[in-house]
């Protein structure tokens, strides 16, 4: 649009000045100046409209590539075979996996919003608390992982290992939780493959 503008003007600028041949010579000259300017910022418009579009072909192709990465990174969280769930620093669940939704007996969707220790076992929620509370006053980033009775929604509960880690911003400051949750129940009665020949 504003392409077509800088086109229009161009255009009323050239029929000025056809327009100042057949004026009075001083007033030629004073429009003549007046036009000369007007189309000397009328090119330095033209150019700044040509490197905005350029810029803006650029920003579309760095989205391009924004939206693709994103859609990797989001597959690869999608995919993941074990349950991870992304929290708020309360633990309260931002976004989850399938398998997080397969191991919590509970659809993806439901899953957000709801606090991860409404899963713990009850007599291990106050442990859970404990761990959240240490997240919080640490200032390291190690990883830390435990051992819990995991509660799903209509099911028995199993021991998991849960593994935590801090994200922070920019600044440093904890903003969320990043959980994975793996069922070591079933991993503990399944047999070990033999060798033997």
């Amino acid at each position: 649009m504003f392409t077509q503008q800088l086109q229009s003007l161009q255009g009323c600028l050239a029929n000025l000045y056809q327009d100042t041949n057949t004026a009075v010579q001083p007033e030629a000259d004073l429009l003549l100046a007046a036009l000369k300017e007007l189309e000397a910022t009328s090119k330095t418009l033209e150019i700044a409209t040509e490197k905005l579009s350029e810029q803006t072909q650029k920003l579309v192709n760095v989205q391009a590539r924004l939206r693709e990465e994103y859609k990797r990174y989001q597959d690869l969280f999608e995919f993941i075979p074990n349950a991870y769930l992304v929290s708020d620093t309360q633990g309260k669940i931002q976004s989850a996996n399938h398998a997080a939704a397969i191991l919590f007996n509970l659809q993806q969707r439901f899953l957000v919003n709801k606090l991860l220790v409404c899963f713990i076992a009850i007599e291990e929620r106050q442990a859970f608390r404990c761990l959240l509370s240490q997240m919080h006053e640490c200032e390291c980033d190690y990883v830390q992982e435990l051992i819990l009775h995991i509660q799903p929604r209509k099911c028995e509960p199993f021991e998991a290992a849960m593994t935590v880690a801090r994200i922070r911003d920019v600044k440093g400051k904890l903003t969320g939780l990043r959980w994975m949750v793996r069922d070591i129940h079933h991993v503990s009665q399944q047999p070990l493959l033999g060798l033997e020949r």
